[in-house]
């Protein structure tokens, strides 16, 4: 007869050798991942439906021209846009005006790895997904960190770097240092 009637089926994830908090950590990291992707795409879904629903709104009130019609729905546009920006520029001013250069590198080590998994999509982008983050909204929002933060200038590179803290300043010469080192080469 057995012990424990968890061995019959996983020995090494038995309680008895501590195999459940092995796994309680991934777990909860599993379930927070999932929260915040469908909090991102209530996000993304509300925010799309305030602009259909402005748009049935809109040709139900009859206007006559396009213009009326245009800045009838422009302002559920609106609307929908201050309520739930979407990811880049304006959701990156919402979420991280305030944040200290510590926590500022933190967020960018955090948006590097999503913009590492992020889909390739960009501004000829053929499909737009409402809640799917793209590589260049994760890169906006990097680039919105380094510049009004951080204080880099933008370049057409990525975002993931931190100016080095002992190195001479010149026009036009960024000194890169790796994210998670303060600046230290």
């Amino acid at each position: 007869m057995l012990s424990d009637p968890f061995e019959i089926y996983s020995p090494q994830f038995s309680i008895n050798n501590g195999g459940i908090m092995k796994v309680l950590p991934t777990i909860a990291l599993l379930l927070a991942a999932g929260a915040a992707m469908a909090d991102a795409k209530s996000d993304g879904s509300a925010r799309t439906k305030i602009i259909q629903d402005g748009i049935k709104t809109c040709n139900a009130k009859g206007l006559k021209t396009v213009g009326e019609k245009d800045s009838c729905v422009k302002e559920y546009s609106d609307k929908a846009n201050n309520l739930y920006p979407a990811r880049g520029t304006a959701y990156a001013q919402r979420h991280y005006t305030g944040l200290s250069k510590e926590a500022a590198e933190s967020t960018l080590r955090s948006l590097q790895a999503e913009w590492k998994t992020a889909q390739r999509g960009g501004y000829f982008s053929a499909q737009r997904t409402p809640g799917v983050v793209t590589r260049k909204a994760v890169a906006e929002e990097g680039w919105w960190i380094q510049t009004h933060i951080l204080g880099a200038r933008q370049s057409q590179d990525d975002p993931w770097f931190i100016e080095c803290k002992n190195s001479p300043k010149s026009f036009g010469v960024i000194n890169r240092c790796p994210l998670g080192k303060g600046g230290a080469q």
